[in-house]
């Protein structure tokens, strides 16, 4: 995880902000007093850890990459750790809850860093915003960049193995929420753009979104030249415009809450 972010972390806030819907989202599943002590995990530039502090919360934010460590911004609620998810440096029940935005997928060991995160946490919540990584595989997005099938397969950990994991080995409960996405997301992640194509083809939106470092130089141009052709005929918008007509499209994003 830490070698990726130090590679393409370095304009990450350029396009990478904390949308208000998820931060609300993710402060309700919570449902912790003010004052409560978070860990971030995986924390990023600490966009959703600086939500949680300007919201009460006493947060802190944990991530390995020193180049997204340096994008953070400053605040009274807020403490940042250089560390990883699969080893915390927190004595048991340290933390009365916890928060992982997008980045379970980055670890490099998922099971051990839910195992670490539920350690620090006792019994309180640990509220994870993801996605299945099978519900997304029909994303139109898909059609120009074809390998992100694979790479996602690949890389990303599946809904079944991580329900299986948490309720017979971690012994937790496992609550899902679905969250389609609003077309006016200011998070531009993956699919944040299914609304919008023509942000794909700017190099800010695709250097904030790590999927698309591991396409080939090929892939990549092919898929450019592919999207930039169809929205130049309409191509696009006849296949996909209809698209347009809502205001939010489920994607397979979703949150997770486990708690003993």
């Amino acid at each position: 995880m830490p070698a990726i972010y130090d590679e393409i972390g370095k304009t990450y806030t350029v396009t990478r902000a904390a949308d208000p819907r998820i931060s609300n989202r993710l402060i309700e599943l919570l449902n912790l007093p003010k004052c409560s002590s978070i860990a971030d995990i995986g924390a990023g530039s600490g966009n959703y850890s600086l939500k949680l502090a300007e919201s009460g919360f006493s947060v802190t934010a944990i991530e390995p990459s020193q180049t997204m460590r340096k994008q953070s911004r400053s605040h009274h609620n807020l403490r940042w750790h250089a560390g990883m998810a699969e080893g915390l440096p927190f004595p048991d029940k340290h933390f009365d809850g916890v928060t992982m935005i997008l980045c379970l997928h980055h670890l490099n060991n998922w099971k051990k860093g839910l195992a670490e995160a539920l350690r620090v946490v006792g019994d309180g919540p640990i509220i994870i915003f993801g996605f299945d990584v099978d519900y997304k595989a029909d994303f139109w997005l898909f059609h120009y960049f074809p390998d992100f099938l694979q790479i996602d397969q690949d890389w990303s950990v599946d809904l079944p193995g991580i329900k299986d994991y948490v309720i017979n080995t971690l012994s937790a409960r496992l609550e899902l929420f679905s969250f389609p996405l609003p077309k006016d997301l200011i998070d531009h992640f993956l699919a944040a753009g299914w609304a919008r194509p023509e942000i794909y083809l700017e190099e800010k939106y695709r250097n904030g979104i790590s999927s698309f470092p591991k396409l080939d130089n090929a892939a990549l141009n092919r898929g450019l030249n592919m999207l930039q052709k169809d929205l130049q005929s309409n191509a696009w918008h006849e296949k996909y415009g209809h698209l347009l007509k809502h205001e939010t499209h489920d994607r397979g994003y979703l949150f997770m809450k486990i708690q003993r």
